[in-house]
């Protein structure tokens, strides 16, 4: 659905799935790489990037970079397009297991579509498993899925007793365009994930799998009783390999890079070879039937060609103040097998080309009564398309009170049309300028009683935003809680919005936690309609949400209104900072007199200059608490990257000189380094020169 760049990875729509939920959802995160290499991911920040240094993307997947002397890969996988491919393997008792390891190399191309596993469980892009979200307490229970959570592992199960879910999630981005070895283990009491043969995750579930479940195994989709599949993963898989065991850490990691035709405790492998017309299995006779365009490409992953190099050191540090103009990129690094290798540095420049804006709307509610001036609320809208080229706007928010009765229909009339200027198609943006609104309490009925947004959800439900591909998704059944997307520059942002509510349900708690959690990599909003006050404390709600997310290092902006006033606060927990914004101007002339907030990101000074404007009076307001700046993390967002220096072949320790580099400027870089089969790439790192 959307996504334009990004260096890390970072989106799942996420649904609460009920039993017997087959929907299928696009994901609103792709991933695509700047400067034509591996994903670089950051090694520090706020952010909470975990990139994918280590990762084992196949260096022959971009061309051969040992050139003639490196023998092509021959390996090929099995290619799904993430709408209607996948292989079925039918019932498949043998597969039917309570306690086993699920493994493969998977890479992703695109976001796909999610299923849900059931009741308390979670949505995946499925990677392989045996069934999924259909029925509780019988054989139709999900056995075990394992798939993507959001841009992060995730798997589950529904137990023999009572079909209880007992999910597993992952903790680092699983970036797009790169091979990666992924395994999922269970036995008997704990589940465990892998990526690239390291612990990524673990759940302790102390609950029996339903081994017994007729649902179907199958790659790339998941399969309920009847072979109906639900959730397409947009991809290729290569050698996947189900175990009667828990393997170790230490035996996936020992493995991962080798084929392998048969072991003690291995019930099923694929190696999904060019040539075959259907997914056979090497060890038995579970072959796979092949649906939609699912084909065999090449190439796979880097199979039988040895160990990757390993990156141990980058120089300078994260963050380093150089105290000249001279640079100096540093990677010290270790190969197992000894191989001659290539080191590639990539390097860019952030300067003010890189900023861009939000735009933050505060209670329109005094815009849409009779007699109230609808222009107020026209303008700002209208001024925010027509500058969003001058200003870089990339996404606005309104905090709520939309209107202020929510059974007047002509308030809704007025609220349709100033938002709707949003809306009209932009070059490379076919759905309009990217938009969250948060429910106030004058959108309920009665008011200041959450729920009661029947009106409201006729007119901003989620009928409105679901074909926008910056729509993330809701929350329950309506679009009270919902969340958006954009990408800023190879960052990706997520905003999600709640509605008024003085007693917030854990549950709804624990669902926006779970959409930060997907997505890592990404940099969090939350919208609520009040949050603070105007002494800046916190109201309840706020505080909940505040408590409920405090521990989460990507998430880094509160805004609300609801309050007539202006404040902020900045709270840290455990290192992580989130700046909180009230801004309402609702108690002013003429019902806030279009007065509103430009939020203007600076990439390369981590920073985030709050401007109050009014389109109406063409002015700005420059006082303390309307125009002031935040420290905040930014890194990974910022133009394409520069190949500025290629060493061949290298040495254990390479190092290269950094040419045109100027005073006082920021520079972020990362390194690829290959060994004619495998890739992997530094993390991503930033650093300033002396003035």
């Amino acid at each position: 659905m959307f996504r334009q760049t990004t260096l890390f990875g970072v989106a799942l729509l996420l649904l609460v799935a009920g039993c017997g939920d087959s929907d299928e959802t696009s994901d609103s995160f792709g991933q695509t790489q700047d400067g034509g290499a591996g994903a670089a991911g950051s090694d520090g920040g706020s952010a909470g990037t975990s990139g994918s240094a280590g990762g084992a993307g196949a260096a022959g997947s971009a061309g051969d970079a040992g050139g003639p002397s490196c023998p092509p890969l021959a390996s090929s996988a099995l290619q799904f397009d993430g709408v209607d491919d996948d292989a079925d393997m039918g019932v498949a008792p043998a597969l039917g297991l309570s306690v086993f390891t699920i493994e493969a190399w998977v890479r992703r191309d695109g976001a796909g579509m999610s299923a849900g596993t059931g009741v308390g469980g979670v949505s995946l892009v499925p990677i392989a498993g045996k069934g999924r979200g259909e029925d509780d307490g019988s054989t139709v229970d999900c056995n075990y899925a394992f798939g993507f959570w959001g841009d992060v592992l995730g798997a589950d199960f529904e137990d023999m007793e009572s079909g209880l879910n007992h999910p597993v999630k992952g903790k680092t981005v699983v970036p797009w365009g790169e091979w990666h070895h992924v395994a999922a283990t269970y036995d008997g009491q704990a589940w465990r994930l892998y990526l690239d043969g390291k612990l990524d995750g673990e759940a302790v579930a102390d609950a029996v799998p339903r081994a017994d479940s007729i649902q179907h195994f199958g790659i790339g989709s998941a399969f309920d009783s009847k072979g109906v599949g639900a959730g397409r993963l947009h991809g290729a898989v290569d050698e996947l390999r189900v175990w009667k065991v828990a393997r170790s850490e230490s035996e996936i990691a020992a493995g991962m890079y080798k084929t392998l035709k048969a072991a003690g405790g291995l019930v099923a492998r694929w190696a999904l070879d060019e040539g075959a017309t259907e997914a056979v299995d090497s060890v038995g006779t579970l072959n796979g039937t092949l649906h939609g365009g699912a084909t065999f490409s090449k190439p796979g992953a880097a199979l039988d060609r040895g160990l990757p190099p390993g990156i141990i050191a980058a120089e300078p540090a994260n963050d380093a103040a150089l105290t000249s103009s001279k640079a100096d990129l540093s990677l010290t690094l270790t190969d197992p097998e000894d191989k001659s290798f290539e080191v590639t540095f990539y390097l860019r420049e952030l300067t003010t080309a890189d900023d861009f804006s939000m735009v933050v709307m505060p209670d329109t509610q005094y815009y849409t009564r009779s007699g109230d001036d609808p222009d107020l609320f026209y303008g700002q809208t209208k001024w925010i398309m027509a500058n969003r080229d001058s200003h870089n706007i990339l996404g606005a928010i309104h905090n709520g009170d939309i209107v202020d009765n929510a059974t007047v229909l002509s308030q809704w009339a007025i609220a349709d049309k100033a938002m709707a200027f949003l809306e009209e198609p932009l070059t490379g943006l076919p759905d309009g300028l990217p938009f969250g609104v948060a429910v106030g309490n004058h959108e309920q009925n009665p008011n200041s009683s959450y729920g009661g947004t029947e009106e409201r959800n006729k007119h901003f439900g989620i009928d409105r935003f679901k074909n926008r591909a910056y729509y993330g998704g809701h929350y329950g059944s309506n679009n009270d809680e919902s969340w958006y997307t954009f990408s800023a520059g190879g960052l990706d942002f997520v905003v999600v919005s709640f509605s008024y509510n003085t007693d917030p349900d854990a549950a709804i708690l624990n669902w926006a936690k779970s959409i930060f959690q997907q997505y890592p990599g990404a940099f969090g909003i939350v919208n609520a309609h009040y949050i603070i006050g105007s002494g800046a404390g916190f109201g309840s709600q706020g505080k909940a949400i505040y408590d409920a997310l405090k521990g989460l290092p990507n998430v880094q902006i509160f805004t609300n209104g609801h309050v007539s006033g202006e404040a902020r606060r900045t709270d840290t927990y455990n290192g992580n900072v989130i700046h909180t914004m009230l801004a309402d101007y609702q108690s002013r002339d003429n019902g806030g007199d279009g007065w509103m907030r430009i939020w203007e990101f600076s990439p390369a000074n981590n920073e985030l200059t709050v401007r109050t404007y009014s389109p109406a009076l063409d002015k700005y307001e420059t006082d303390d608490n309307s125009e002031f700046t935040l420290p905040i993390d930014l890194r990974g967002s910022g133009g394409p990257f520069n190949a500025v220096a290629t060493v061949a072949p290298a040495t254990e320790i390479v190092t290269t000189s950094l040419p045109g580099i100027k005073p006082g400027r920021t520079y972020e870089w990362y390194a690829t380094v290959s060994d004619c089969v495998h890739q992997v790439t530094s993390p991503l790192r930033r650093f300033t020169t002396a003035p």
